[in-house]
C-alpha cells in the first residue's frame, strides 16, 4: 500500500500538540504563584489561568491527534499495512482527512483513539471511560456521532470530486475505525461500519471488497 501525506501539515500540529501543552501547564504554574505571593494582581492571575488552560486543551487535541503512538495518521497506517500496491491511502490531502483509494472506489476513515467502552444504540453513541473527564478536560476528543462525521466527509469529498473530475463517477463509502487496542466496541446497528483497527483489513478483503471498477 502506498501512503501520501501532508507531512507539513502533520509536523506542524504534531509540535503544537507536544509544546502547547507544556506552555499551558507553565502558564498555569504562573497563575498558581501569582495566587499565593500576589494576590493582588487578579488580573495578570486570571489571564495567565485562562491562557494557560485553553493551551493545554489545545495542545491535547493536537497531541491525541497527530502525535503519540495514536496519532491517527500512523494508527491507521498500522492498521492497514499488508495492503498491495492496488491501494492507496491519501491522508490529509483531500478534504476528507483520511481517504483509502481501492480498485472499486474510496474510503473515507473516520479515526477514533477512544478507550474504554464505546457503544452505538438507538441512535446515538455511548462512550464510558475511566477517568473520561479528566481526559476530555486536557483536550482529549470526545467520541461524538462518528456516523454522522462520516457522512459529512463523504459529502465533501463528493463535492470536491464531482468539481475536479466530473465526467467520472467516483463510488465512495465510509468506514469508522477505533484504534486505541483497550477499546470495547459494541457498535454492530452503526449505520455507517464501525471497526476495531485489526478488524478492517479482513472487512476490505472479505464483507467490504468491491467490484473494480472498469479501465
Amino acid at each position: 500500500m502506498r501512503i501520501v501525506r501532508n507531512e507539513r501539515r502533520i509536523r506542524v500540529l504534531s509540535f503544537i500538540g507536544q509544546y502547547a501543552t507544556l506552555a499551558g501547564l507553565l502558564a498555569l504554574l504562573i497563575g498558581l504563584t501569582i495566587s499565593f505571593t500576589k494576590p493582588e494582581w487578579l488580573v495578570p492571575m486570571l489571564v495567565s489561568v485562562t491562557l494557560g488552560f485553553g493551551l493545554s486543551v489545545m495542545g491535547g487535541f493536537f497531541a491525541d491527534r497527530y502525535a503519540g503512538p495514536l496519532a491517527h495518521h500512523d494508527a491507521l497506517a498500522r492498521t492497514l499495512k499488508g495492503l498491495d500496491d492496488r491501494y492507496a491511502l491519501l491522508q490529509y490531502r483531500l478534504p476528507a482527512p483520511h481517504v483509502l483509494l481501492e480498485p472499486g472506489g474510496c474510503t473515507v476513515f473516520v479515526v477514533k483513539a477512544q478507550g474504554g467502552e464505546v457503544t452505538y444504540e438507538d441512535g446515538r453513541w455511548k462512550h464510558r471511560q475511566r477517568g473520561k473527564f479528566f481526559r476530555q478536560f486536557a483536550g482529549q476528543e470526545a467520541v461524538g456521532a462518528p456516523h454522522a462525521e462520516a457522512e459529512h466527509q463523504v459529502r465533501k469529498l463528493e463535492r470536491y470530486l464531482a468539481r475536479h473530475l466530473p465526467d467520472i463517477e467516483v463510488p465512495i463509502r465510509a468506514a469508522i475505525v477505533f484504534v486505541n487496542p483497550d477499546v470495547t466496541l459494541d457498535a454492530a446497528a452503526s449505520p455507517v461500519p464501525a471497526f476495531y483497527g485489526k478488524k478492517v483489513k479482513a472487512w476490505l478483503r472479505g464483507p467490504g471488497k468491491r467490484k473494480p471498477l472498469p479501465a
